[in-house]
């Protein structure tokens, strides 16, 4: 038989960490005002349906005086214990979802006496898997029910039962077992089971179970199967494939760190050891978002899980050493590559993607992802270009003597004139040049590369794919030279627009005002033998096509 099946509780003293919902119960059992109706709401394998059985049997044997205790040795008790009893009714509501199951199974039964109890009992598990229409059938019977008749409903999701079912009923909400109450109840089974087993082990077996205390049992029980008498942590480095709190600690640190070398070692110790890189990555967000509420608030409650002294204590250290901008920034690289581990044919190479783009560059701001979007939203202003004053239009002279024709043409400006009479369009970058500008080199600009590309991406996605086909050809002065193969590509990256959101993206990366040109370089001058074909050929290529 399974280890929680053995150890399962059978009183209301041997509940786990309950007590505000226990007390209650007994009290009402104790005084004999038990309702009619109960709805037990909570996570998995906390003791909803075990404390559903308790109370079956509470209502029904006989009480010592004055409390809630029941033989529970006698018959009745293990009939209920195993789920034998004729008048203790259990119903998989997963199974049984639809409005017939509820009147044959439910509505009808309750109809009958008990057969040997004083009460018949209908314990509904996954309650909330019901259609509406079996709700609805459920819901006279739950409102008046017989006297002989209570409902006992249990659930993990509280808000898929509907409010008119919530309202005929106690609601009682059950609690994930904390750190400490829950490695008291471990212990007392190893000590019945006559076993040692390590402190490190059993935190990680209590942190992997996420309070559920079935969870911790099932683990448990694996670890009892090596047949150790004193297990410890090399006994079940292959049973418990999880990272515990220590692992994620040190491969976090190394982020805050930003120790390129020790994180990417960290992700390789942990995929050896058999850890699963979807659990590794949720592992290091939840103390990315402990590490968070504990920059902001200076202290560890609402963190949801329960902490060592020294985690605290590690945890505490990191803060001090990370702004509110960088772990928010942090914590969206690591939930982005997270989503990737699934897909990934490598999956040890989104998390070591995390930790190449966060550490790659000791001397570069952390807020890549803070800069992108100031630089972005500096893009997506307006732009606010003067227009040229607009001239009446010239209508085409009637046909006449040459005479006239000449004075005609004597009015109509020349285009060269339009030119120079007509304000520049924007085609220059923001900032004035000045010649006591700083210039830049092409090395500064292969540092800003990508973090160039992220902006313009942010800004327009698509003209990513024609920027990834350029190459940095120099950088002369402030004067940055891309090439790229065909027309088509030169002429959508010397838009007027386009163009002026790529100099003021790299102006504000580098610190200084910039001027982009794109020239054309073949790399195959043999391509162009056919110059009546080449701006058709050009514009084919670079769809991925030929002319034909």
């Amino acid at each position: 038989m399974a280890l929680y099946h053995t150890y399962r509780p059978t009183t209301f003293d041997d509940v786990a960490y309950q007590a505000h919902i226990i007390d209650t119960i007994k009290n009402q059992v104790i005084h004999n005002k038990v309702g009619h109706a109960y709805l037990f709401a909570g996570p998995r394998g906390v003791g909803k349906t075990t404390t559903a059985r308790i109370l079956a049997k509470a209502v029904n044997l006989p009480l010592k005086e004055g409390t809630a205790e029941f033989e529970n040795d006698s018959d009745t008790a293990k009939e209920i214990d195993g789920s034998r009893s004729i008048d203790v009714i259990e119903i998989d509501a997963a199974s049984n979802t639809g409005v017939d199951n509820v009147r044959e199974h439910i509505i009808e039964n309750a109809r009958f006496q008990p057969t040997s109890l004083k009460k018949k009992v209908f314990i509904i598990d996954e309650v909330h898997m019901l259609s509406n229409s079996a709700f609805n059938a459920l819901l006279k019977t739950l409102e008046e029910p017989p006297a002989h008749v209570m409902f006992i409903l249990a659930t993990t999701e509280l808000h898929k039962i509907p409010e008119t079912i919530i309202s005929r009923c106690q609601v009682f909400r059950f609690k994930r077992v904390p750190f400490e109450p829950m490695k008291a109840h471990l212990e007392s089974i190893l000590k019945q089971e006559k076993v040692k087993v390590d402190d490190d082990v059993l935190a990680r077996i209590i942190n992997k179970s996420d309070g559920c205390v079935r969870d911790a049992m099932s683990l448990l029980e694996q670890v009892l199967a090596t047949g150790e008498t004193h297990i410890t942590k090399d006994n079940v480095t292959m049973l418990l494939p999880t990272s515990d709190v220590s692992t994620t600690l040190a491969f976090l640190a190394t982020l805050i760190e930003k120790n390129m070398q020790e994180g990417l070692a960290s992700i390789h110790s942990a995929s050896s050891d058999g850890v699963r890189m979807e659990q590794f990555a949720h592992d290091t967000l939840e103390l990315l978002r402990i590490l968070m509420i504990v920059k902001a608030t200076n202290t560890f409650s609402g963190v949801g899980i329960d902490l060592s002294d020294n985690a605290k204590k590690d945890l505490e250290g990191l803060s001090k050493q990370v702004s509110h901008q960088e772990l928010v920034t942090l914590a969206d690289l690591v939930m982005k590559r997270k989503q990737q581990i699934a897909t990934s044919p490598i999956s040890e190479m989104p998390l070591e993607m995390v930790v190449i783009e966060w550490c790659r560059d000791e001397g570069q701001d952390v807020s890549t992802v803070a800069q992108v979007a100031n630089v972005s939203e500096v893009l997506q202003k307006p732009t606010v270009v003067e227009q040229p004053q607009k001239t009446a239009p010239v209508s085409p002279p009637p046909p006449s003597s040459d005479s006239t024709m000449e004075k005609v043409e004597e009015t109509i400006p020349t285009p060269l004139d339009i030119v120079q009479e007509s304000p520049a369009v924007d085609s220059e970058p923001t900032a004035p040049m000045s010649s006591s500008t700083a210039s830049i080199t092409a090395e500064d600009v292969r540092k800003q590369w990508s973090a160039w590309m992220k902006v313009i991406e942010a800004d327009s996605p698509t003209m990513v794919f024609i920027l990834k086909m350029a190459t940095l050809k120099n950088v002369t002065g402030n004067v940055i030279t891309m090439s790229v193969e065909y027309t088509f590509h030169q002429d959508k990256l010397m838009n007027p627009e386009t163009k002026r959101k790529l100099e003021i993206a790299f102006a504000e990366l580098l610190g200084s005002p910039v001027v982009v040109d794109v020239v054309i370089e073949k790399p195959d001058a043999s391509s162009a033998h056919n110059p009546a074909n080449t701006e058709l050929s050009d514009l084919t290529a670079a769809f991925g096509g030929q002319v034909v």
